[in-house]
């Protein structure tokens, strides 16, 4: 049965300007810098200096150091003012900028209206030699105090310089081979030297149970249990202690503000505000408001625990929809004030940024936290999900146009109505880039393969971008591994060596591929140094991921999971209910159109030599612009249903999938594969020399599991050929980038965009996302820092700002293949 009410599913009838409220906050949110916060680097510090207890086992320690820190943050109910750049005759400068703050929801993730947190035990070591420069810097510049500064140079950053994650590994595992190797930066990165938290915590037991259910629970578990056991237990306890002292704090807070507040209606929301943080998260919540606060709270406090990078929220829309149909049942909620809410936590999770060094824009700049909310899809019986709620929370994301929360939609096409599909296909429409789609038909059998049961496999949500987990109960840390395939390639065709590092033996020889008389010979060889190259990626991630047990056990996201509260463990110790690391791939089609041209041209037709070949990659095809146009124009090309092209993509999945598949983490757990980028393909490209498919040296590599730009015309075999990989090699997601034009005739472009989707999805393709903007306007405001802030585009899995992005990711996006609708062919442009 239905669970859907509303007459109107675009809802209409409401435009941002009937949201003031939310119409303001958007405006702040688009006009402040962020700043960097050093509240948290300052109390975790000034804990374990002073306070830490060094004979607690780990998961001990961290609770204590957490609960410390939620005991002391900063309460906010509501900021005044923040920092502006202001650009006058070409000059910029940094200004103060005063505002109206009056969100319905109590916390921050930081003590800035947009910070930017620091994890001194990760990767903040890594912004020391930038502080000076960081206001100035010409990309996404950060604002600090000069006596934050000097705290961080003098009482923080000194303390944390051998206490690291890699500081671990180097000195624990003799500074491995694999760890040196990933210091290149151009093989593979691992991403927690950063933090572990591209998963999802079970946000659904506080809205179920409150916190302190869980300390209930936590202490009959503690009564009878060992020794490690009943640490896990009284962990649990302090951190969720923790958590309710700060919402109490906030509590107080409301109240103070309350007294001096002047104006009766935000007097009267800061009653209600005080009154909702002393009972949630403590208790559970028994409103819709309540649920949302209870929500945003815990997350505020997971944010202090581990750094926020694809720490994803989950099917909001399930989680809270009893809570918004007994209001609205009830008469104590419309739907007017349920958007409103729901855009209050939109732009509360837009409230920080990740840090960035300057060293880094080129491979992550223009990133929010890519915190992905999922809605939509079927329930874990098989039924249709889709409800009232799910049409809100797409309006707040329609009206607000915010990179964060990063908006995934599951979509069905047997159990959800093709209504429902229509409206996603309109809100990315009119917001340009959002949200993201993906097939339940496909996600969910490709979770099966992996031993996800059925009715946890359909209860999936989104990561970080766009990577399919079962949602609380698969601690699978989605991004662990990002490796360049196409270093790989470059290792097979000069035996073992890599044109970045000269003359350096990398990695076992592999034999000339000038004497190599078939394309298996060649195959193996290149499959020989992919396999090298992602066992180096595992052996160093399992590295990793022991020093994370020693030095970072997460005893309050363990307390919001299931599986750690039954088996007394840690999710860094395997106590999740499911165990995986998830590897995100880069290069595909570059490879496999690099591949594609050496099969066709130097073995079967035999009109190119490998040595020629090899030259001409060499120099960079100076002085052959006859071969670089054969090889990007009449080679085979992935996305064109290209038979030699399609059946090597498929060989290379599987191929990655297999080998991966037999390699077991450091928690009992299975690597997975996807393939979405972020903005390594731009990164990765710029440090690679030029490769066969005809691609300049330092041009980015095609993005997610996207055909390579230009290589094909037509939109319909570009989607046959992505949907002819076999899904169950696909597990840890994909990203498929389609450029639309935008057409006058909105009817005529909604039935194509929904049918198109449909029949991708009936085909077998797991997941599709869009930008839908001319390309004139993209090129308009590539050089203009004050030209359309708020311009929203998707990157490679998850939304970006356009303006926020480094001239290469820009160059990119502009480049990607642009579908008419109208003749589902790619329009003609000469390349930026």
């Amino acid at each position: 049965m239905s669970q859907v009410t509303l007459k109107d599913l675009s809802l209409k009838e409401y435009a941002l300007e009937d949201f003031d409220r939310l119409r303001r906050l958007q405006e702040v949110h688009f006009q402040i810098m962020p700043e960097i916060c050093i509240e948290r680097s300052r109390l975790v510090t000034e804990y374990l200096k002073k306070a830490s207890n060094s004979d607690d086992p780990p998961v001990l320690r961290q609770a204590k150091m957490l609960k410390y820190l939620l005991e002391n943050k900063k309460p906010i109910i509501q900021h005044t003012g923040g920092k502006v750049v202001r650009y006058e005759d070409g000059d910029r400068s940094i200004q103060n900028f005063s505002f109206r703050d009056d969100n319905l929801l109590a916390g921050t993730t930081t003590s800035k209206p947009k910070g930017v947190l620091l994890y001194p035990e990760f990767l903040a070591l890594t912004m020391w030699p930038e502080l000076l420069t960081a206001r100035d810097r010409e990309t996404n510049p950060y604002y600090i105090s000069d006596e934050d500064i000097k705290r961080l140079n003098f009482d923080v950053f000194p303390y944390w310089m051998d206490r690291t994650p890699l500081e671990y590994v180097r000195e624990h595992f003799d500074e491995p081979p694999c760890q040196r190797l990933m210091e290149k930066l151009v093989f593979f990165l691992c991403s927690k030297p950063y933090c572990i938290s591209h998963t999802i915590p079970d946000y659904s037991k506080v809205v179920s149970k409150g916190l302190n259910g869980i300390i209930k629970e936590a202490e009959e578990k503690k009564s009878g249990a060992d020794a490690e056991k009943s640490a896990f237990y009284e962990a649990i306890k302090l951190v969720l202690e923790g958590v309710i002292a700060y919402a109490n704090k906030l509590s107080d807070e409301a109240t103070k503000l309350a007294v001096s507040e002047t104006d009766a209606g935000r007097k009267r929301e800061l009653k209600e505000l005080a009154d909702v943080c002393a009972s949630v998260p403590a208790e559970k919540p028994e409103t819709f408001r309540e649920g949302l606060n209870a929500v945003w709270i815990c997350k505020a406090a997971l944010h202090q625990e581990n750094a926020n990078i694809g720490f994803s929220i989950g099917r909001l829309d399930q989680i809270l929809y009893d809570l918004y149909q007994r209001d609205v049942n009830s008469g104590q909620l419309t739907v007017k004030e349920a958007i409103e809410l729901v855009g209050c936590l939109w732009l509360k999770c837009a409230d920080h940024v990740p840090m960035v060094p300057e060293a880094a824009e080129v491979l992550f700049g223009g990133t929010g936290s890519n915190q992905a909310i999922t809605v939509g899809g079927v329930t874990p019986d098989g039924k249709d999900a889709v409800n009232d709620l799910t049409y809100v929370m797409l309006k707040a994301t329609e009206l607000l146009k915010i990179r964060d929360p990063n908006v995934n939609a599951r979509v069905h096409v047997d159990a959800n109505p093709p209504e429902y599909l229509r409206r996603l296909c309109e809100v990315n429409l009119n917001t340009g880039a959002t949200p993201s789609m993906h097939n339940d038909l496909a996600a969910i059998q490709a979770l099966e393969n992996q031993g996800i049961k059925p009715e946890h496999a359909r209860d999936y949500s989104s990561v970080g971008c766009v990577e399919p987990s079962s949602g609380g109960r698969t601690y699978g840390h989605t991004g662990s591994v990002l490796l360049n395939t196409t270093a790989a390639l470059d290792l097979t065709l000069f035996n073992g060596k890599h044109r970045l590092t000269e003359e350096e033996q990398i990695s076992p020889p592999t034999g000339d591929p000038e004497q190599f008389e078939t394309f298996d010979e060649f195959v193996n060889a290149f499959e020989t140094q992919l396999k090298w190259l992602l066992e180096q990626s595992v052996e160093m991630n399992n590295y990793l991921g022991v020093a994370h047990q020693a030095l970072h056990p997460t005893p309050l996201l363990s307390a919001l999971f299931e599986g750690p509260m039954d088996n007394g463990k840690d999710v860094i110790e395997g106590g999740a209910l499911y165990n995986s690391t998830g590897v995100s791939i880069t290069g595909l089609a570059d490879v496999v159109d690099s591949i594609s041209a050496i099969e066709k041209y130097v073995y079967q037709d035999k009109t190119l030599s490998m040595k020629d070949l090899l030259e001409a990659l060499k120099a960079n095809f100076e002085g052959r612009e006859d071969l670089k146009t054969m090889l990007q124009k009449k080679a085979p090309k992935f996305g064109t249903e290209d038979p030699i092209a399609d059946e090597n993509a498929r060989r290379m999945v599987k191929f990655l999938h297999d080998n991966y598949q037999q390699h077991t983490n450091y928690r009992d757990g299975k690597y997975t594969v996807g393939y979405w980028t972020m903005t390594m393909h731009a990164g990765f490209g710029m440090l690679m020399g030029a490769t066969p498919n005809g691609r300049e040296a330092g041009e980015s590599f095609s993005s997610g599991i996207t055909p390579v730009s230009g290589a094909t015309k037509g939109l319909t075999a570009c989607l046959n050929s992505v949907a002819s990989l076999d899904k169950h090699y696909l597990a840890n997601g994909v990203a498929l980038n389609l450029k639309y034009t935008p057409d006058a005739d909105r009817k005529l472009m909604l039935d194509s965009f929904s049918d198109t989707v449909e029949a991708y999805f009936r085909d077998g393709g797991i997941q599709v996302q869009f930008n839908i903007i001319t390309r004139k306007m993209l090129t308009d405001i590539m050089d203009d820092p004050q030209h359309a802030p708020d311009v929203l585009v998707r990157v490679s899995g998850y939304t970006a700002y356009f303006k926020d992005l480094s001239k290469q990711m820009k160059r990119e996006v502009i480049n990607r293949s642009e579908y008419n609708l109208r003749t589902m062919e790619a329009e003609d442009y000469p390349w930026v």
